[in-house]
């Protein structure tokens, strides 16, 4: 018996030394990542630790029984989209002083660069032509929601931020997804490519392995530029692909997996590798995740032939925090992003967007987010989040950040808030 006791007394110090161990291990992780709610600081640690299954079965089980989405009900949020409502002014970094006279007596007066994305652009954008002819593409048609009873502008594009060459670039619109979870909106977001660039940050952190230039933020200069940024893919070995960047290829890219794209012109492509993309002298980016939820207008959640779980963590059924981005015919893209999506409700409101092809993003309430951008008359970034009730900073693309970003760049000069 006493070999009995001495052995649960060691056994019961050893769970408590371990427990403290990783407690603290977990509290220093949270003193490294100011600002993450301790469930998502927790999670990564134990993905970090080896403990990702783990992960998946609690994920799971949280869904399934603990944050299960209502039945029924009207959204509290409306369907219209106000570039004022929750708006955060992004405040730069203070320069130094300027030079005094003293010192610039003889000033230099810089040529206008020349526009390029190897890796990071020169400051500058396309000059209007002097017709004032822009090419620029049409926005999705109205989406049907599946709600019995639409709400006022639900499923409505509204054009949000300022014009680009006197046009709107970036439209918004809010709805249901289905016709059981009616107090939900998913939000999509239109851009329009001919008047935007598209610019790939990685994190300080993810994609693991890779460099970051900018250390996970989108460099100052290129704010007054700024009209949406987006979230970016799973974490590295949860792609079940590869990641290339500017010459470096980080992770083998795969056959077949749905990627995006990124050339060094600024234009972006959505699509399956070595079908639709492959690696040629133009390319900046290729960042890889699963297969593509959509492909040729058609949802592939369900197709067998597919075998990609629909989540690094959880079930393509349950109902969380999701982001998706599509492409349509013209070569314009959408981004979805919504509280209660499951894998088949993100692509088929990416199907309904007119989405040709189209691919999971990153999931879950911390990673999933998407801004879109105003600017006032002294060029300021005023940061507009595409849900309300997305977590985090307004400006987290803005700033260091451990994850990576896509960031869509006027391609022409910015101009007044649209009406």
């Amino acid at each position: 018996m006493k070999i009995v006791k001495r052995l649960v007394q060691l056994i019961a110090v050893l769970l408590v030394v371990t427990l403290s161990v990783a407690g603290w291990s977990i509290y220093q992780s949270s003193q490294d990542n100011p600002g993450e709610p301790m469930q998502v600081v927790a999670a990564t640690w134990m993905r970090d630790h080896g403990l990702g299954p783990v992960v998946a079965k609690l994920e799971d089980f949280y869904y399934q029984y603990i944050s299960k989405p209502e039945v029924g009900g009207k959204p509290t949020v409306s369907a219209q989209i106000d570039n004022g409502s929750s708006a955060v002014t992004v405040t730069p970094t203070p320069m130094p002083p300027e030079p005094t006279a003293s010192t610039s007596a003889n000033p230099t007066i810089e040529p206008t660069p020349t526009f390029t994305f190897a890796p990071l652009p020169d400051v500058t954008t396309q000059s209007v032509p002097a017709d004032g002819a822009v090419p620029h593409l049409n926005p999705p048609d109205t989406l049907i929601s599946p709600a019995s009873i639409p709400e006022p502008l639900e499923g409505v594009w509204q054009p949000v931020g300022n014009k680009v060459a006197g046009l709107p670039a970036v439209y918004v619109t809010r709805v249901r997804t289905d016709n059981v979870h009616t107090s939900y909106y998913a939000t999509a977001m239109w851009i329009d490519t001919a008047l935007t660039t598209t610019m790939f940050i990685p994190g300080y952190e993810e994609p693991k392995g890779g460099p970051n230039p900018a250390n996970g933020a989108l460099p100052e200069q290129y704010w007054p530029l700024l009209m949406a940024n987006i979230n970016g893919a799973f974490r590295l070995e949860d792609t079940r692909g590869g990641y290339y960047y500017d010459g470096l290829t980080v992770q083998p890219l795969e056959k077949k997996r749905a990627s995006a794209v990124v050339y060094r012109d600024g234009h972006m492509r959505i699509g399956r590798w070595g079908r639709d993309l492959e690696l040629t002298p133009d390319v900046l980016v290729v960042r890889q995740n699963l297969d593509l939820i959509v492909d040729h207008g058609q949802s592939h959640v369900n197709n067998p032939s597919y075998t990609a779980i629909w989540g690094a963590t959880t079930d393509k059924e349950n109902l969380a925090w999701r982001a998706g981005l599509g492409q349509r015919s013209d070569g314009s893209l959408v981004y979805v992003i919504g509280q209660a999506l499951s894998a088949e409700s993100l692509a088929d409101t990416l199907v309904a967007s007119g989405a040709q092809r189209a691919m999971v993003l990153d999931m879950n309430q911390y990673w999933s987010a998407g801004f879109y951008f105003s600017h006032d008359r002294s060029g300021d970034a005023i940061c507009h989040r595409l849900d309300p009730d997305i977590g985090g900073p307004c400006d987290r693309f803005l700033r260091p950040y451990k994850r990576d970003s896509f960031q869509f760049l006027a391609a022409y000069p910015v101009g007044r808030k649209v009406a």
